[in-house]
């Protein structure tokens, strides 16, 4: 089964790759599970992506890759309470 991360897409770096941040301070037990070059599903409330996980060795954070094609819209959540 493929690894799913929650993050926010808007930590998207501004260099051409495009990464995204994986906060393992949300997620510690993820970080044991990560290596450069995994394949893993990253998701936020409406949308998921397939990405490649990287290691940014000059700034220790593990970063992702979206994979633009894979994007996935998921179905709008309803909120609590709301008619």
């Amino acid at each position: 089964m493929a690894v799913r991360l929650y993050v926010d897409f808007n930590t998207m770096t501004t260099d051409p790759k495009e990464r995204v941040s994986i906060n393992t301070h949300i997620q510690p037990a993820l970080a044991k599970d990560l290596r450069p070059g995994l394949i893993v599903t990253l998701y936020d409330e409406e949308m998921e992506v397939d990405a490649l996980v990287e290691f940014d060795e000059q700034d220790q954070v593990w970063l992702a890759q979206p994979h633009w094609w894979t994007r996935r819209d998921l179905p709008l959540q309803e909120k609590s309470g709301s008619h």
